[in-house]
C-alpha cells in the first residue's frame, strides 16, 4: 500500500472531510432491510419477491453468515440503488419474507470539521490515570482486543507491529479505523508520535459490520470496539446477534453518538444502545460534557444507556501516517475504555463481562457535580483507568487457572440476618436505653464488609455487632418511637444483601405534660415509671433499682410495654415463609434437639447451623430431614441455611 506523502494542513482536513462524506453519500443512496426467509427456493419462486426485483433491481445475501445461532443464518439482507422505504414495503408484500427490519447504516462517529492541529499532549491519558494503570502492566499482547471499523493504515508508524488480524483486502477509507485503533494500542515508548493507553496490547481488525463482529466473537475476540452507528432504532435482529457476541464473552463497548447523531444528544444511537453494549459519552479535559461549557448546543450523547463518560473533545489522534491532530467524538472515547478494559484482562484474564463493567464503574470518577444538567444521562462517571486496573487486579476472580466466571449476584450465596427486636426504656439510665445489634452473615465471595444504617440512612455502626444510645425525649411519658435498622452486607463483587430489625424505645420519666414538651427533670428531680401488680406508679428515680429488687414482679416502664421480641426479625417463627419448595425448622424455641424438615419431601443438599458470631458450627447433607443436636453448644440464637436446587432458605432458632 502506498504510503501517503505529509500534506499541508488545510489540505489534510479537506481531504479527510472529502473522503468521510463520500463514503456516507454512498451508504445513503443504497437501501437495505433484512428479513428472515426459512425456504429460499419459494422465495425465488415467489411471484411478489420477483416483481418487486423487476421493479426495484433487489439483491440478497446471508446478513450474518458467521453467527452460530440459526434464526440468525435465516436472515437475509436485501439491497437496491432505491428508496429504502420503497423496498421495505415491496417486501413487506412477500409471504415468505418474515419479520422485516430495515437494514444497519453503518457510518463511523466523528466530527471530521472539528479537527484541530493544537493540543496538550496527551491530556487525555493524564485525566483517566493511564500512568497509575501503567504501574500494574503495560498490556499482555496475547489478550484478543478487536476493533470493527472502516480500514486502517496497516503501514503507520503506530501500526507496524500492533496488528495480529487485517483484511488486506478492505478497500473502506482509513482514517476512522486508524485514529480509533492508535487510540487502543498504538505503539507506545518509541520514541514516535503518540502514546496509546494499551500500550503493548495488540489488535485484530475487522470490517464495520455485525457480521463481522461476530466473527471476531467467535475467533475469541475478550473485548471489542464499535466506534460506528447502524441506525436510530432498535433492530430485534441486532440485538440478537450482539447477545450472541455477549454470551460467547466478547464485552462490547461502542460509541454513544456525536449529539447530532440521530438528531439530537438525548436520542438513543445503535448499536451502543443495545442491551450487553457497554455506551460511552465524551468529556473534556475539565471533566467537562458539553465541549464549549455553557453551550449545551456542543454536547455528544447523553442518556439513559450511557455507561461510562471518557476524552472525547479534542482528544490527541492520529489518522493517516505522519499525521497527528486533534479530533472530536465518542468515536475517540470508546476505544480509551477498549484499551483500559485490556490492560485490565491483561492482569487477569478470568473476567467475566460482568465483572469489567462493575469494575469499570466501580472505579469511575463521579461527575455529576460539575455537570449537573447531565446528571444520571452520562453513566457512572469519568474512566479511571488506573482505579479499574487494580480492581481487576486484585480480584477474587484473578485465579489460575481461570474459575467459573463470575456473572453477577443474582446467584450469589451471600445473605444476612438483622436480629431479634428490641425494646429499650429511655430516661431512668444510659444501660436502659442501650442497643445491641447483632447480626449473622454467611456467604459471599472475599471479604464482607458490614454496616449498620438507620432509617435515614446515616451509619450507626459496622461490623456485625454494633451497640448506641437511643432517646425517646420527643414523646409524652409512657409513650414510645420506634426505628428501623438495616445491616448491609457486602463481599468483594459488591454483591450487597441487607436485613432490618425494629427497635422500640419507651419515655419512661414521669412528668406532666406543660407548655414546653421538650422540658426533661434533672436526674435527681425525676420519677421513673415502672409497673407493678396493681398498674404502673411513679417512683423517684433514686429508689428505682431499690423497688425492682424488692419486687420480683415489677418492671420499667408502662404495664402495656411491648415485651422483648423474639423470632426472625422481628417477626415469630410461624410467621416467617419462604418460597417453595420449603423447609420446616421445630421446634423453635428448643431445649438443644431441632429438626429441619423439607415440607415437599425433596432432597435437602445441605444445610448449615451458624451461631450468633456468624461462625459455622455444621454442616451436614443429602436428607430429607435432619436432627441437630446443640446442646454441646451455648444457648442462644442460630442461624440455618438449606440449600435445596438452585434455592437458598434460611430460618433462625432460639436455644434456651
Amino acid at each position: 500500500m502506498k504510503k501517503m506523502t505529509r500534506l499541508p494542513k488545510k489540505i489534510k482536513a479537506l481531504l479527510l472531510g472529502f473522503i468521510l462524506l463520500t463514503s456516507s453519500t454512498y451508504s445513503a443512496q443504497t437501501g437495505t432491510v433484512w428479513g428472515s426467509v426459512k425456504n429460499l427456493s419459494a422465495l425465488g419462486k415467489s411471484t411478489a419477491y420477483l416483481t418487486a426485483v423487476k421493479k426495484l433491481n433487489i439483491k440478497y445475501k446471508q446478513a450474518l453468515p458467521s453467527s452460530k445461532t440459526p434464526h440468525l443464518l435465516n436472515v437475509y439482507e436485501f439491497s437496491c440503488n432505491c428508496n429504502e422505504a420503497d423496498l421495505y414495503t415491496a417486501l413487506n408484500n412477500v409471504s415468505v419474507i418474515s419479520g422485516i427490519e430495515y437494514g444497519p447504516k453503518y457510518e463511523p462517529l466523528v466530527l471530521p470539521d472539528d479537527y484541530t492541529m493544537n493540543f496538550d499532549p496527551m491530556w487525555s491519558l493524564d485525566l483517566i490515570n493511564a500512568e497509575g494503570a501503567w504501574n500494574y502492566t503495560h498490556g499482555d499482547p496475547s489478550i484478543n482486543v478487536a476493533v470493527s471499523d472502516q480500514n486502517l493504515w496497516p503501514n503507520h508508524e503506530e501500526l507496524i507491529g500492533a496488528l495480529n488480524y487485517y483484511d488486506a483486502s478492505n478497500t473502506a477509507s482509513q482514517g476512522h479505523g486508524t485514529a480509533v485503533t492508535c487510540l487502543v494500542a498504538g505503539n507506545t515508548h518509541n520514541s514516535i508520535g503518540m502514546s496509546s493507553i494499551g500500550w503493548d496490547l495488540t489488535v485484530n481488525f475487522y470490517r464495520m459490520n455485525y457480521n463481522e463482529v461476530l466473527a471476531a466473537s467467535n475467533a475469541g475476540a475478550r473485548v471489542i470496539n464499535l466506534s460506528w452507528t447502524s441506525g436510530c432504532q432498535f433492530n430485534q435482529y441486532q440485538q440478537d446477534a450482539i447477545n450472541e457476541v455477549y454470551n460467547n464473552g466478547t464485552f462490547i463497548v461502542a460509541a454513544a453518538g456525536n449529539g447530532p447523531t440521530c438528531n439530537g444528544p438525548n436520542t438513543l444511537v445503535y448499536p451502543a444502545s443495545y442491551d450487553n453494549v457497554f455506551s460511552v459519552t465524551s468529556i473534556g479535559k475539565n471533566d467537562n460534557h458539553e465541549r464549549i461549557i455553557g453551550d449545551p448546543n456542543s454536547t455528544h450523547q447523553h442518556n439513559i444507556a450511557v455507561d461510562l463518560s471518557a476524552p472525547g473533545y479534542d482528544v490527541p489522534i492520529t489518522a493517516a501516517p505522519n499525521w497527528y491532530l486533534d479530533g472530536s467524538g465518542t468515536s475517540y472515547a470508546s476505544p480509551i475504555v477498549v484499551g483500559t478494559v485490556g490492560l485490565m484482562l491483561s492482569v487477569n484474564p478470568c473476567l467475566s463481562n460482568w465483572e469489567i463493567e462493575t469494575y469499570l464503574k466501580q472505579s469511575s470518577v463521579n461527575i455529576d457535580a460539575i455537570n449537573p444538567n447531565y446528571a444520571g444521562l452520562i453513566g457512572a462517571g469519568r474512566l479511571n483507568a488506573e482505579g479499574a486496573v487494580a480492581l481487576a487486579a486484585n480480584s477474587i476472580s484473578n485465579t489460575a487457572p481461570c474459575g467459573d466466571p463470575f456473572e453477577g449476584c443474582e446467584n450469589s450465596d451471600l445473605s444476612v440476618w438483622a436480629g431479634l427486636c428490641q425494646t429499650t426504656f429511655w430516661g431512668y439510665t444510659d444501660d436502659y436505653a442501650e442497643v445491641n445489634l447483632n447480626g449473622i452473615s454467611s456467604g459471599g465471595y472475599g471479604n464482607i464488609s458490614s454496616v449498620w444504617t438507620d432509617q435515614d440512612g446515616n451509619v450507626v455502626g459496622t461490623g456485625s455487632a454494633t451497640s448506641f444510645l437511643t432517646n425517646a425525649s420527643t414523646v409524652g411519658m409512657g409513650d414510645y418511637i420506634t426505628s428501623t435498622y438495616t445491616l448491609t452486607n457486602t463481599d468483594e463483587f459488591g454483591c450487597s444483601v441487607s436485613d432490618d430489625v425494629e427497635v422500640t424505645t419507651y419515655n419512661i420519666i414521669c412528668s406532666k405534660p406543660n407548655a414546653n414538651m421538650n422540658f426533661i427533670p434533672s436526674t435527681n428531680n425525676r420519677k421513673i415509671m415502672v409497673c407493678s401488680k396493681g398498674g404502673f406508679r411513679c417512683v423517684p428515680y433514686n429508689a428505682v433499682a431499690n423497688v425492682l429488687a424488692a419486687c420480683q414482679n415489677c418492671k420499667l416502664g408502662p404495664c402495656d410495654a411491648i415485651p422483648n421480641c423474639k423470632g426472625f426479625a422481628g417477626k415469630s417463627s410461624t410467621e416467617i415463609s419462604f418460597d417453595k419448595p420449603a423447609i420446616k425448622v421445630f421446634p423453635n424455641p428448643s431445649n438443644g434437639i431441632i429438626n429441619v424438615v423439607s415440607e415437599d419431601m425433596e432432597i435437602i443438599n445441605k444445610i448449615e447451623i451458624y451461631n450468633h458470631m456468624g461462625q459455622l458450627i455444621l454442616t451436614k447433607h443429602n436428607e430429607y430431614n435432619f436432627e441437630i443436636d446443640l446442646t454441646s453448644q451455648s444457648t442462644g440464637i442460630y442461624y440455618v441455611k438449606a440449600y435445596m436446587g438452585d434455592q437458598v432458605l434460611s430460618s433462625v432458632v432460639s436455644y434456651f
